[in-house]
């Protein structure tokens, strides 16, 4: 700290001879300079230290009451290093001398002390102070400016205008991934793998892609400005981070807007294909075994059975479809599935699996993660055509912190995980952020539908769970899914059997509500034909003025669940206000509404997913009609 040039230095005066002090004060401040008088050494120190601003002179008499001077200016130096000192002394010696010369006293001064010779010695003292006090205040400065320089966040290049690096902070070597001696005396350019612009007047901003040793990439975003003659500061902001974060909710977005679109085809097909499924089994019934029709109708069946395969693969992406969740043991899926998954690889290639005894429970939809599973392998084995090894690992995480990956991040809890790994030949950085999109593949044409991973995505996602992707070009891929541990006892116990179909049927009056022609027909005339009374309405409002007037007849409403107008869920909610006994069987191609919160049904609700066949709409119907009466 300095004085301001404005402000007189002080002069500290430490002498037990009151008329000496007296005298001195006299002749410094006529000279413009601030004296303070001590009588003794403690007092002088004392007076030193409480200064905001020790003084800048000290002249220290040898001979004092309390303690020797030469003491008196140790002490002193121990309040200011800056401070300098000349000793006064009435009784000149080499020893004196010899001592004030120790403790670097520039002058010693013999008293009685003529006016000029006092002044004269101050003078340079103040000098000799005011230079070193201003090297002092540059050092400090200077260090201030490379503690700000070495802890800065962003990198940080000094080169000349020639643009080679001068110097460079820890955050630079850090980025450009080579140590400070390599960088100095580097051009910039090659350093950054860009092309730095010079900067002008203002300064220069420009945004590169680069590559560092190590291999890593990343966007960064350089600013250039004229720091000191022939000397230019460039800040390098690392901005993968920010991009990597861009991309991901440009992706999120893009997903989610397929997804609604997959979900609103699928579910317009699923009507479809109930009706195509459940004439063609009216149709085959009807045949005789020799029939040669009857292998054209098993063939119009089957095919809707293949697209509604594919439409629930959309749902699945869409996040739409419809999950009965349970505690359920991943190690006790992978086991069940162990034969299976043998069989669908083939023989060239061999499955590893490594179980964690202490696993936790995961609260998942059994056959939809027997799914991911089947689909993850599957994809495995087509990336290793010429046979290898695949495995398949359970743990249990705990992550303290947020993990970002390729596709999102997974945030901190205690989770399952299912890894898959391959050994093929990798996803490369082109092709990652499409890997879950609908009918994107890398498969030649006619070798996949691109639905595989696209499903696996959704199911993740609707059971509240990531799925994080490592791969690189010849490395392998693994996909690790991520599933929320569950609290729990025990996996939940397996459901009863149903009735036979022997069972199926009934004479009950059933209200039938489908906002689609062919298919409220249709369920009109099988639910007949299986020995209901069947009263049927193409909307809610139309069925809610039917149900008012067959009130006591109507045993159970079966409904669609997304229609024009009112939804099955609010027309059913109105009907059990008049009649809380009265049973719903739910109907949707997806499930979209209040209906299903985070994928799971209303347990008191059953829900019968389209498209579905007869044997499955009259069981189902069998068994709401059969099940006690639910609590409200």
């Amino acid at each position: 700290m300095t004085s301001s040039a404005t402000e007189p230095l002080s002069i500290l005066v430490v002498d037990d001879d009151d008329q000496m002090l007296r005298t001195i004060g006299d002749i410094l401040r006529y000279r413009g300079y601030a004296p303070l008088g001590a009588p003794t050494g403690r007092e002088g120190i004392e007076m030193a230290s409480r200064m905001l601003l020790p003084p800048a002179v000290a002249l220290v008499d040898l001979r004092l009451p309390d303690m020797d001077g030469i003491e008196v200016v140790a002490r002193l130096r121990d309040v200011s290093a800056l401070t300098e000192v000349l000793i006064l002394t009435g009784n000149a010696s080499l020893d004196s001398a010899v001592r004030a010369l120790r403790e670097q006293s520039y002058d010693y001064l013999v008293k009685p002390v003529a006016p000029e010779s006092l002044l004269s010695s101050i003078d340079r003292a103040a000098e000799r102070w005011r230079r070193k006090s201003a090297e002092a205040a540059m050092r400090e400065s200077q260090e201030r400016l490379r503690r700000m320089f070495d802890h800065v966040r962003d990198a940080l290049f000094i080169s000349d205008e020639r643009g080679v690096v001068l110097d460079a902070n820890p955050a630079a070597c850090e980025l450009a991934d080579l140590p400070l001696d390599a960088l100095r005396g580097a051009a910039l350019d090659v350093v950054l793998g860009a092309p730095v612009s010079a900067p002008g007047a203002a300064g220069v901003r420009d945004e590169y892609r680069i590559t560092t040793p190590s291999g890593a990439t990343r966007t960064i975003e350089v600013s250039s400005s004229a720091f000191a003659p022939g000397m230019i500061v460039h800040s390098v902001h690392d901005l993968s981070e920010r991009r990597h974060l861009e991309e991901e909710l440009h992706q999120s977005r893009k997903m989610d807007a397929i997804g609604r679109l997959a979900g609103g085809v699928a579910h317009d097909i699923n009507n479809v294909l109930t009706a195509i499924t459940c004439y063609s089994e009216m149709l085959v019934a009807g045949l005789e075994g020799t029939d040669e029709r009857r292998e054209d109708v098993l063939e119009i069946r089957r095919a809707a059975q293949r697209a509604a395969a594919l439409t629930s693969q959309l749902l699945a992406f869409s996040r739409k479809q419809i999950l009965q969740p349970r505690l359920i043991d991943l190690n006790d899926i992978v086991g069940e599935m162990e034969r299976l998954l043998a069989r669908v690889i083939g023989e060239d290639l061999t499955i590893d699996i490594a179980r964690d005894p202490e696993l936790w429970l995961v609260r998942a939809d059994p056959g939809q993660i027997e799914q991911v599973i089947m689909n993850l392998v599957v994809n495995a084995r087509d990336a290793m055509p010429r046979g290898g090894r695949i495995t398949i690992a359970t743990a249990n995480v705990s992550l303290a912190r947020p993990h970002s990956h390729h596709h999102g991040i997974v945030e901190p809890g205690e989770y399952v995980t299912l890894r898959v790994t391959d050994a093929g030949a990798g996803i490369g950085e082109d092709v990652m952020p499409y890997l879950f999109e609908p009918f994107f593949t890398t498969k030649g044409q006619g070798k996949g539908t691109g639905l595989g991973l696209s499903t696996v995505y959704g199911i993740v996602t609707q059971s509240h769970g990531k799925i994080e992707v490592g791969s690189g070009r010849g490395t392998g891929a693994s996909f690790t899914i991520y599933l929320p541990r569950a609290a729990g006892e025990g996996p939940a116990p397996a459901r009863p059997a149903s009735p036979p179909p022997s069972a199926i049927g009934g004479s009950e009056t059933v209200l039938v509500v489908e906002d689609d022609e062919a298919l409220r027909n249709l369920l009109v005339r099988l639910l007949s034909e299986h020995g209901y009374r069947v009263l049927a309405a193409a909307d809610a409002e139309s069925a809610m003025t039917l149900a008012r007037l067959h009130l006591d007849e109507v045993r159970v409403i079966v409904t669609d669940v997304v229609m024009p107008g009112p939804s099955g869920r609010e027309l059913a909610d109105g009907v059990l206000a008049l009649k809380p006994d009265l049973k719903v069987l739910y109907m949707s191609g997806y499930t979209g509404d209040a209906l299903v919160h985070r994928g799971v049904p209303d347990p008191e609700r059953a829900v019968l997913q389209k498209p579905f066949t007869t044997e499955t709409l009259v069981r189902t119907l069998r068994e709401v009609l059969d099940a006690p009466p639910a609590a409200h």
